[in-house]
Protein backbone atom coordinates (compact mmCIF):
# COMPACT_ATOMS: atom_id res chain seq x y z
CA UNK A 1 0.00 0.00 0.00
CA UNK A 2 2.81 2.41 0.90
CA UNK A 3 4.40 1.84 -2.52
CA UNK A 4 1.13 2.80 -4.24
CA UNK A 5 0.88 6.02 -2.24
CA UNK A 6 4.48 6.94 -3.06
CA UNK A 7 3.89 6.18 -6.75
CA UNK A 8 0.77 8.37 -6.79
CA UNK A 9 2.65 11.25 -5.15
CA UNK A 10 5.50 10.95 -7.63
CA UNK A 11 3.07 10.87 -10.55
CA UNK A 12 1.35 14.01 -9.22
CA UNK A 13 4.71 15.74 -8.79
CA UNK A 14 5.74 14.89 -12.35
CA UNK A 15 2.46 15.85 -14.06
CA UNK A 16 1.15 18.58 -11.77
CA UNK A 17 1.62 21.93 -13.39
CA UNK A 18 2.26 25.12 -11.46
CA UNK A 19 -0.12 27.71 -12.85
CA UNK A 20 -0.20 30.57 -10.34
CA UNK A 21 1.56 32.17 -7.40
CA UNK A 22 0.13 33.70 -4.23
CA UNK A 23 0.97 37.42 -4.40
CA UNK A 24 -0.99 38.67 -1.38
CA UNK A 25 -2.65 36.96 1.53
CA UNK A 26 -4.51 38.03 4.63
CA UNK A 27 -5.77 35.73 7.37
CA UNK A 28 -5.93 31.97 6.86
CA UNK A 29 -6.27 30.53 3.38
CA UNK A 30 -5.93 26.84 2.60
CA UNK A 31 -5.79 24.72 -0.51
CA UNK A 32 -7.18 21.23 -0.83
CA UNK A 33 -4.79 19.35 -3.06
CA UNK A 34 -4.70 15.64 -3.67
CA UNK A 35 -6.76 14.89 -0.51
CA UNK A 36 -4.46 17.05 1.64
CA UNK A 37 -5.07 20.47 3.19
CA UNK A 38 -2.16 22.91 2.86
CA UNK A 39 -2.05 26.36 4.47
CA UNK A 40 -1.06 28.93 1.85
CA UNK A 41 1.49 31.66 2.41
CA UNK A 42 2.98 34.46 0.34
CA UNK A 43 4.82 32.90 -2.60
CA UNK A 44 2.99 29.56 -2.48
CA UNK A 45 2.42 27.98 -5.86
CA UNK A 46 -1.01 26.84 -7.07
CA UNK A 47 -1.71 23.95 -9.42
CA UNK A 48 -4.43 22.72 -11.72
CA UNK A 49 -7.14 20.91 -9.73
CA UNK A 50 -6.48 22.96 -6.57
CA UNK A 51 -9.47 23.92 -4.43
CA UNK A 52 -8.79 27.19 -2.58
CA UNK A 53 -10.72 28.09 0.57
CA UNK A 54 -10.50 31.49 2.26
CA UNK A 55 -11.66 31.61 5.85
CA UNK A 56 -13.52 34.35 7.74
CA UNK A 57 -11.66 37.71 7.61
CA UNK A 58 -9.27 36.33 4.96
CA UNK A 59 -8.42 37.24 1.38
CA UNK A 60 -6.08 36.09 -1.35
CA UNK A 61 -4.45 37.64 -4.41
CA UNK A 62 -3.12 35.30 -7.10
CA UNK A 63 -1.25 35.88 -10.36
CA UNK A 64 -1.33 33.20 -13.06
CA UNK A 65 1.55 32.48 -15.42
CA UNK A 66 0.13 34.68 -18.19
CA UNK A 67 -0.51 37.68 -15.92
CA UNK A 68 -4.16 36.87 -15.17
CA UNK A 69 -5.03 38.05 -11.66
CA UNK A 70 -7.70 36.83 -9.29
CA UNK A 71 -8.54 38.21 -5.87
CA UNK A 72 -10.75 36.23 -3.50
CA UNK A 73 -12.67 37.65 -0.57
CA UNK A 74 -13.47 36.09 2.81
CA UNK A 75 -15.32 32.78 2.98
CA UNK A 76 -14.73 31.98 -0.69
CA UNK A 77 -14.29 28.60 -2.36
CA UNK A 78 -12.52 28.63 -5.73
CA UNK A 79 -11.35 25.86 -8.04
CA UNK A 80 -8.65 25.85 -10.72
CA UNK A 81 -9.91 23.11 -12.99
CA UNK A 82 -7.59 23.88 -15.93
CA UNK A 83 -5.15 26.62 -16.88
CA UNK A 84 -3.43 26.15 -20.22
CA UNK A 85 -2.03 29.21 -21.98
CA UNK A 86 0.57 28.32 -24.60
CA UNK A 87 0.92 31.03 -27.27
CA UNK A 88 3.73 29.16 -29.07
CA UNK A 89 1.51 26.13 -29.73
CA UNK A 90 -1.64 28.29 -29.88
CA UNK A 91 -3.30 26.17 -27.19
CA UNK A 92 -5.60 27.84 -24.70
CA UNK A 93 -7.97 26.31 -22.17
CA UNK A 94 -8.83 28.11 -18.95
CA UNK A 95 -11.51 26.66 -16.69
CA UNK A 96 -12.01 28.32 -13.30
CA UNK A 97 -14.90 28.03 -10.85
CA UNK A 98 -16.14 30.24 -8.03
CA UNK A 99 -18.26 27.97 -5.85
CA UNK A 100 -18.92 30.50 -3.11
CA UNK A 101 -17.82 34.00 -2.10
CA UNK A 102 -16.43 37.00 -3.93
CA UNK A 103 -13.87 37.20 -6.71
CA UNK A 104 -12.30 39.86 -8.85
CA UNK A 105 -10.84 38.76 -12.21
CA UNK A 106 -8.45 40.58 -14.53
CA UNK A 107 -7.27 38.72 -17.61
CA UNK A 108 -3.67 38.44 -18.72
CA UNK A 109 -2.43 37.36 -22.15
CA UNK A 110 -5.22 34.83 -22.58
CA UNK A 111 -7.73 37.70 -22.59
CA UNK A 112 -5.95 39.23 -25.57
CA UNK A 113 -5.07 36.06 -27.48
CA UNK A 114 -8.05 33.77 -26.94
CA UNK A 115 -10.80 35.20 -24.73
CA UNK A 116 -13.23 32.56 -26.01
CA UNK A 117 -11.10 29.87 -24.31
CA UNK A 118 -11.76 31.24 -20.81
CA UNK A 119 -14.55 29.73 -18.72
CA UNK A 120 -15.25 31.26 -15.32
CA UNK A 121 -17.96 29.08 -13.84
CA UNK A 122 -20.41 30.06 -11.13
CA UNK A 123 -23.23 27.85 -9.74
CA UNK A 124 -25.87 29.47 -11.96
CA UNK A 125 -23.88 29.66 -15.21
CA UNK A 126 -20.61 30.56 -16.91
CA UNK A 127 -19.07 33.99 -17.33
CA UNK A 128 -17.39 34.35 -20.71
CA UNK A 129 -14.80 37.09 -20.86
CA UNK A 130 -15.03 39.61 -23.63
CA UNK A 131 -13.36 42.45 -21.80
CA UNK A 132 -10.51 42.32 -19.38
CA UNK A 133 -11.96 42.38 -15.88
CA UNK A 134 -15.05 41.75 -13.77
CA UNK A 135 -16.20 41.14 -10.19
CA UNK A 136 -18.65 38.45 -9.08
CA UNK A 137 -20.27 37.31 -5.85
CA UNK A 138 -21.83 33.89 -5.22
CA UNK A 139 -23.85 33.18 -2.07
Amino acid sequence: MQKIVILLLLTYAIFAKEVAEVKSIEGKVVVKRDKKIVVLKLGSMLYELDLIITEKKSSLGVMFEDGTRIALGAKSIFSIKKFLVNPVKKKYDVDLRLIKGKASFSSGKVGELAPESVKFRIPAGIIGIRGTSFMVEVE
